[in-house]
């Protein structure tokens, strides 16, 4: 059998190949047909090639092509993702957003505000306190009956009790699913859309002073 996760032919040259110690032995589909070619021209007629091991060889690395295709091709789009956000978010410059999420900076020992507002008879809020990469660390409940501005704190503890690092977190808040009226939503901030920051490769909005992430956009106005 041929092994097809690395096909190679240690001292082996080709038809049509290079000889020589800079030449590489491993092969690709080009030169994996042309050995199969040249297997048939040259098998012996009184013992030729088996038809099952034959076309197991082909399928195998007909399966690996096509699984080196799937990465080049995740890996084209996750480097054009940034550029086609970006292409994309061009249509919201001069607009009013509102969000529902917005960064914010724990010294590693106070107790860190994270203000909103609730529209709508909400009940409760919940909050999530996640890092950079979108992982969520903490969520906490605040009570929210009447519309109007309110403030929760988070005292720089994750989940498990465990205090975090000083750095930059991120804020989200929503409302509790069946704890309002319908149409009650909670947010963060509104206002217009000036700029773009693709710093680190991910985009986030220029809202005011404040950046914020693309999926924290709930409602976009003229």
């Amino acid at each position: 059998m041929i092994d097809t996760q690395a096909v190679t032919l240690p001292g082996a040259t080709l038809p049509g190949s290079t000889s020589g110690a800079t030449a590489s032995n491993t092969i690709g589909m080009n030169d994996f047909l042309k050995l199969l070619v040249t297997q048939l021209q040259n098998q012996d007629p009184l013992n030729p090639l088996d038809q099952n091991q034959f076309l197991s060889q082909t399928a195998q690395f007909t399966a690996v092509e096509q699984l080196q295709q799937i990465n080049r091709a995740l890996a084209d789009l996750k480097a054009s993702s940034p550029a086609s956000g970006m292409t994309q978010a061009t249509g919201l410059l001069g607009k009013t957003v509102t969000v529902a999420g917005q960064d914010v900076t724990f010294d590693g020992s106070n107790p860190v505000s994270l203000p909103f507002t609730v529209l709508g008879a909400a009940g409760q809020v919940q909050l999530q306190i996640l890092d950079q990469q979108g992982n969520v660390l903490q969520t906490l409940g605040a009570p929210a009956g009447l519309p109007g501005d309110y403030a929760a704190t988070w005292n720089g503890l994750d989940s498990s009790g465990r205090p975090l690092i000083a750095g930059t977190y991120h804020y989200r808040v929503s409302v509790v699913a069946g704890s309002g009226s319908s149409d009650a939503v909670a947010v963060v901030g509104q206002g217009q859309v000036t700029g773009f920051d693709l710093r680190g490769g991910v985009l986030r909005y220029q809202v005011g002073g404040t950046l914020v992430r693309p999926e924290d956009v709930t409602a976009v106005q003229q």
